[in-house]
């Protein structure tokens, strides 16, 4: 084999690599860019003080203290069933009929023992009567048995009459006497008896009444204006004494049931007892409602103190049972600034913008401030009228972050 063959290869070799190390070395350096800090484009508005009311945000729950449940007055039958839930309906209304034929039977009865029991009543007035009309007359006969006892007692001595015969005289003064005490004993008993009789036809009348007023409410009748929120029976249907068949709440006394938080129930406590009463809102059905607080519950919990607010003007909207978001309104307060949520750091930051970097402030959150879109009420001393705070809500948001205001 040529041994030039094999060796010519490598000085080519070297030479390329050497050619390349002499071209790199010898090109054209690039221009150093020196290194630019990054500005975040964010929203921003201007610090403008105000005096403002903040509005509390409470989940409650509408009821109605006057609501009634209609029971059942007896045990019957129900034949007749004019409503169906949610019904709306007038004071006075046909709401529900029991068989009026599982109630007048007692009424009958009941009137019978009345009736009866009076009958004793006057029965017991002319017996009465008559006992003290024949009073006298049982002296004067008990008087002439014991002129006959003597009479014959003294002919008996002079052997007139017979042993037989006086024996006969006495025995009928004895019950003559007998006869008088029966009669002055019945006098005397008048009272207890009369007293008994009209204990007795007392409870008859009762029982009349009661029968007679069961029978009357087996028609059942709005006793206000309202909705019908349950019906639980269909006609035909067997109810005991006392079995719920209905209910209905009337539509002007609807309040709601909130709790109000225990770090700002102090404010309401302290509002309500110097007169005041809290205004909120609801909307509820499209419309929107104006409530007042009317009272707070007796007893508080952890959470807080319950709260009533009245519907101030009936509205058909509203239901019985139904979850109301209701905007409380607080007492204003000064020096407030209005703030979209984004804008709050951590709870109680916001950032003001000075010469182009961020800038953390202390505030304290005053409350929602209502409307649309939901803004809060903050509060600063360092705030003051004219301040750029951002309004975008950035995850590295710290002190000296270099920021520009979109639009710039």
């Amino acid at each position: 084999m040529n041994k030039k063959k094999i060796f010519l290869p490598v000085p080519l070799l070297a030479l390329g690599v050497g050619g390349f190390a002499a071209l790199k070395a010898t090109r054209p350096l690039p221009p150093v860019v020196p290194p630019k800090e990054p500005v975040w484009r964010v929203e921003t508005l201007v610090v403008s003080p105000h005096r403002a009311s903040p509005v509390l945000t409470l989940n409650g729950r509408v009821e109605s203290p006057d609501q009634t449940r209609a029971a059942a007055s007896g045990v019957g039958r129900v034949l007749t069933v004019r409503v169906r839930e949610g019904q709306r309906v007038a004071a006075g209304d046909l709401l529900l009929e029991l068989d009026p034929r599982d109630f007048l039977p007692k009424v009958e009865q009941a009137r019978g023992e009345v009736m009866e029991l009076e009958a004793a009543l006057r029965s017991e007035e002319l017996r009465h009567k008559a006992d003290v009309d024949q009073l006298e007359h049982e002296k004067r006969l008990l008087d002439a048995a014991a002129a006959d006892v003597r009479r014959f007692e003294e002919l008996q001595r002079e052997n007139f009459y017979s042993q037989s015969a006086v024996e006969q005289s006495r025995s009928n003064l004895a019950r003559q006497n007998i006869s008088l005490r029966t009669r002055e004993l019945a006098i005397a008993d008048h009272q207890a008896r009369l007293a008994q009789i009209k204990a007795r036809l007392l409870r008859a009348r009762a029982n009349l009444d009661q029968a007679e007023l069961a029978a009357a409410r087996a028609r059942v009748l709005a006793p206000f204006a309202g909705f019908v929120a349950k019906v639980e029976v269909a006609a035909g249907d067997q109810v005991n004494n006392g079995q719920s068949m209905l209910t209905l709440y009337p539509a002007a006394a609807l309040e709601v049931r909130a709790k109000l938080p225990a770090s700002q129930q102090d404010e309401f406590l302290a509002l309500h007892a110097a007169g005041g009463r809290a205004q909120a809102t609801a909307l509820v059905g499209g419309e929107r409602l104006r409530f007042r607080l009317a009272r707070l519950a007796g007893a508080a919990d952890a959470r807080g103190l319950d709260g009533f607010f009245v519907l101030e003007a009936p509205s058909a909207a509203v239901r019985v049972g139904e979850l109301v978001t209701l905007e409380v309104t607080r007492a204003a307060v000064d020096n407030a600034v209005t703030v979209p949520y984004v804008a709050l750091y951590h709870g109680r930051q916001v950032y003001r913008i000075e010469d182009g970097r961020l800038r953390a402030v202390t505030v304290n959150v005053l409350g929602e401030a209502g409307g649309q879109p939901p803004m809060l009420l903050v509060s600063s001393p360092e705030l003051k009228k004219g301040d750029v705070l951002l309004a975008t809500h950035l995850p590295n948001a710290v002190n000296g972050l270099k920021v520009e205001a979109r639009g710039k």
